[in-house]
């Protein structure tokens, strides 16, 4: 296990004897997206924690589960013990820690004088991806909009917000997709709301459609427009506005060193449009991949951009997004992994870059 070495050198780095994960996102990372540690899909708990030690890993699993886990689910090589019957499970783990002196986890239930806290060095560790991780987010993301654009000719005006969310959700996961978020708004609806979390309001000429795509503890998120007949000019004002702001902070992207810079020059691109930065308590852009939106481009941060690794850009300007998943490389470029071949775009004209962003898809 490659990540095995990537914790040894941690927990060398910090001097503690052991780290314990609890975290499905955690433990998804450290087997490469190969484990899932949930019985319910809907929890951000699994069903066992992972004891990594200087020379082994071990599963701590609940009696009732043991045989399944040692035998379908756990690699080989990892050793698998089970708790006693009757005994809590947080109780029987920090049990099976009592030798040793220094452990770190990302469970803060299990925070007391032997149990420290995972720090940002480990979670920025977790932003690094291989190849295989590379590829299955690329694969994430033009399934989904592949998906989300075939779907497109069924949406017709007096269709509900929830019946369009229900068939789209449904696509996705029968593609192997979970979908955490999936939100559709319609109208006034579209502008007024960060998150417009689908109601039984009937659509009657413009939609959004907000996601988060998850596939092995890998995310993706990306936010689509659509419209019935001619567009007023207003709304394709703040499109191509947000779209702007987007294509200044992507190309930044491929040279900063710090989500700090990154959000300088979104602030910078809203001032030369002359717009009001339109963040809402939200921010324009956080890392992404396994550890679900821990970091956020804020003012002044100094938080490495790690490659390749990967981000969400969502800046917002007349309550329109431009979001899409982007994965920065180790060669200094900027990959938009949700933005396919099909759906219709602009040009955004910087400097010696041309940048492609989604436009509004007109039914």
């Amino acid at each position: 296990m490659v990540r095995f070495e990537i914790v040894k050198k941690y927990m060398d780095k910090r001097c503690i004897d052991a780290v314990l994960l609890d975290s499905p996102d955690s433990i998804c990372w450290y087997f490469e997206g190969e484990v899932d540690s949930r019985i319910d899909q809907t929890r951000e708990r699994g069903s066992f924690s992972i004891l990594i030690t200087g020379n082994k890993t071990i599963a701590i699993c609940p009696e009732y589960d043991y045989e399944r886990l040692k035998d379908e689910v756990l690699p080989p090589e990892v050793d698998a013990i089970s708790c006693g019957r009757g005994e809590e499970f947080d109780h029987a783990v920090k049990r099976f820690c009592r030798s040793f002196e220094k452990v770190s986890t990302d469970n803060r239930r299990m925070y007391d004088e032997r149990f420290s806290l995972l720090d940002e060095e480990f979670y920025l560790n977790m932003q690094e991806l291989n190849d295989r991780e590379i590829m299955r987010l690329r694969i994430m993301g033009k399934l989904s909009e592949s998906i989300l654009c075939e779907f497109a000719p069924e949406l017709q005006p007096g269709m509900t917000e929830l019946e369009i969310e229900k068939v789209l959700r449904a696509l996705l996961i029968e593609s192997g997709l979970e979908v955490p978020v999936l939100c559709v708004g319609s109208d006034e609806r579209v502008a007024r709301y960060v998150y417009p979390v689908s109601t039984g309001k009937k659509v009657q000429k413009y939609i959004v459609m907000r996601a988060v795509v998850r596939k092995q503890g890998l995310r993706i998120a990306f936010t689509r427009y659509f419209h019935f007949g001619e567009i007023p000019s207003e709304i394709e004002q703040n499109h191509e506005r947000a779209s702007g702001v987007f294509a200044k902070a992507a190309v930044a992207m491929m040279k900063a060193r710090s989500m700090g810079e990154i959000y300088e020059e979104i602030q910078r691109a809203y001032s030369e449009l002359k717009i009001t930065p339109d963040f809402n308590g939200c921010p324009p852009g956080t890392s992404l991949g396994y550890s679900g939106e821990k970091f956020e481009m804020s003012q002044n941060s100094s938080l490495p951009v790690r490659s390749p690794a990967a981000y969400v850009l969502s800046p917002r300007v007349g309550g329109i997004f431009s979001e899409d998943t982007i994965l920065v490389s180790d060669g200094g470029t900027a990959e938009f992994v949700t933005l396919s071949e099909d759906f219709p775009k602009i040009k955004v004209r910087l400097e010696s870059f041309r940048v492609h962003r989604p436009w509004i898809m007109v039914l």
